[in-house]
C-alpha cells in the first residue's frame, strides 16, 4: 500500500495508515460535507491510535476534488477496496459520518467486499444536491458506473424556494428551533428507487443516531433501515443506537466553536460530550467483535 493515493493516479483519494496491533482490520474513514484532508486526518487519529489499519478517504471537497455534493463515485470506495484486496486484506470495513454515512451505506449494498459498516447520523435515502440561492438540481448526491443514483427531491423547497421555506418554517409551533435544513428532508419525496437497499449489504453493521439531529432525520433513517433489516432476515450483526441527548457531532473530537451552531450542544453540553464518548467505545466494541 502507498502512503497517498489520488483521484488522477489511483482512481481514488486517500491516506493510508497501516495498523499495529489491528492491523489485519482495514477501516476506509470517510467524515462527512464540507470537511477537508485536514479534518479528516484529525478526526480520524482514535480509530488510527487504536492500531487498526486505516485509508482516510476523501468523496468530496479535498484539494483537487469536487466542492459539490453531486455525482460522486461509488467507485472511489469500489477502487479503493480492490486496491486493498490485492494487498491482501480480507477484512475490510467502512466508516461514515453524516453524508459520509450515507455514503457507506450506499457503497456496503453495492460492495460485496465490505464487511463492516459504521454508520454515524446516517441517512437512508440518496437525496438531490440542495442548493440555498435558486432551485434544487435535481443532481443525485451520489452516481455509480457513470450514471447518477436515483433520487430523492426536496420536493417542500422546490415549491416554495429556500428562502420561501425558510419563512414558513418559522411560522410553525414548535419548540424544535434551528431544525430547518432537517425539515428539508422530512418535506423531501422519499422514492423506493432512491432508498438505499441496505439489505444486499453483505456486512456487520453499527448505526448511531441522535434523537434530536437538527441536520437531518437521522434517528428516522436509523429505525427504518433495523425495520428493513428485521424484515429481510439480515443475516449478519446489527446495533442501532440513539442517544436522547446528543448532537449530530456524534463521531467526532469537535473544537468549541463548532459546538456553537448546534441546540442540543448548548442545551445538554454534559450529555452531548458523553455521547460522543460513549460513541467512540460503541465503535472500538464493535470492531472487537468483527
Amino acid at each position: 500500500m502507498k502512503d497517498y493515493y489520488s483521484v488522477k493516479e489511483d482512481g481514488f483519494q486517500a491516506y493510508w495508515f497501516e495498523g499495529t496491533t489491528n492491523k489485519e482490520k482495514v477501516i476506509i474513514w470517510m467524515h462527512g460535507s464540507g470537511m477537508n484532508e485536514k479534518h479528516c486526518l484529525a478526526d480520524s487519529e482514535y480509530i488510527r491510535k487504536a492500531g487498526y489499519s486505516v485509508l482516510v478517504l476523501g468523496f468530496y471537497f479535498w484539494k483537487g476534488m469536487s466542492k459539490k455534493m453531486r455525482g460522486i463515485p461509488v467507485e472511489y470506495v469500489e477502487k479503493a477496496v480492490a486496491e486493498l484486496k490485492r494487498s491482501g486484506f480480507n477484512k475490510i470495513g467502512i466508516h461514515g459520518i453524516s453524508s459520509g454515512a450515507a455514503y457507506a451505506l450506499l457503497c456496503a449494498s453495492l460492495i460485496p467486499d465490505i464487511n463492516l459498516v459504521l454508520s454515524i447520523c446516517p441517512f437512508d435515502y440518496v437525496v438531490e444536491e440542495p442548493k440555498i440561492f435558486g432551485k434544487p438540481t435535481g443532481r443525485s448526491w451520489f452516481s455509480y458506473h457513470g450514471k447518477d443514483y436515483p433520487c430523492s427531491l426536496f420536493t417542500g423547497q422546490r415549491e416554495k424556494g429556500f428562502f420561501g421555506s425558510l419563512r414558513e418554517y418559522r411560522k410553525q409551533d414548535t419548540e424544535h428551533h434551528n431544525e430547518f435544513l432537517r425539515s428539508f428532508y422530512e418535506n423531501a419525496t422519499l422514492t423506493e428507487e432512491s432508498r438505499i437497499k441496505v439489505e444486499n449489504m453483505k456486512a456487520h453493521v453499527l448505526l448511531v443516531a441522535p434523537e434530536r439531529d437538527n441536520e437531518w432525520p437521522s434517528p428516522t433513517a436509523v429505525r427504518r433501515i433495523k425495520r428493513v433489516l428485521a424484515d429481510a432476515d439480515y443475516p449478519f450483526r446489527v446495533r442501532t443506537i440513539i442517544y436522547p441527548y446528543a448532537s449530530h457531532l456524534l463521531g467526532t473530537n469537535p473544537p468549541e466553536s463548532w459546538k456553537k451552531a448546534f441546540p442540543a450542544e448548548k442545551k445538554w453540553p454534559a450529555e452531548c460530550n458523553e455521547a460522543r464518548k460513549d460513541c467512540f467505545e460503541q465503535e472500538f466494541q464493535f470492531l472487537r467483535e468483527w
